[in-house]
């Protein structure tokens, strides 16, 4: 099969946009940018999240410690594409505080989902990291931030509704 032409069929199916964040092995921050994100369970509350295995923040996954999946708001598109790059201080433009075990979340998020590291398992040329969701918070205020064939999009819906 083409590569390139699974990815564009794949790439049409329209997600959110986050940026996973943790603490590295020497206590750095770590920062990336994910679209292949799903909750799994709510019976425990399980999310996964799928990290190229040559990342080298793959390192910094493993059972038990903490990370945060911040869900971008429209207004985050910056952080997306700064996340996205390899090599360069993925936070030193960007705006966020400490979770309490010392993780980065970013401000002006739609949503923020704290977790602990469940399980790594493995898938093709990813690791698939499951979370057990410790808290969660939402901003109903704001829009999501959408990737959808290779491009950030924004909704032209009204802000999220629990109806």
């Amino acid at each position: 099969m083409d590569q390139r032409e699974f990815r564009n069929t794949v790439g049409t199916f329209a997600t959110g946009v986050t940026i996973i964040t943790a603490k590295g092995e020497d206590g750095k921050n770590i920062g990336l940018t994910a679209n292949a994100f799903s909750s799994l369970s709510l019976d425990p509350p399980l999310i996964l999240v799928c990290i190229d295995k040559k990342s080298s923040s793959v390192p910094a996954f493993q059972k038990g410690r903490p990370f945060v999946v911040n869900i971008l708001s429209e207004e985050q598109e910056n952080d997306c594409w700064s996340f996205a790059k390899g090599g360069v201080d993925k936070f030193v433009n960007a705006q966020y505080e400490l979770s309490p075990n010392g993780v980065p979340i970013l401000k002006e998020n739609l949503s923020t989902i704290i977790c602990d590291v469940f399980e790594v398992l493995e898938g093709g040329d990813h690791v698939i990291v499951t979370g057990f969701v410790k808290e969660i918070s939402r901003n109903e205020e704001k829009k999501p931030l959408i990737f959808y064939g290779g491009n950030i999009c924004k909704l032209t819906v009204p802000a999220y509704s629990n109806k």
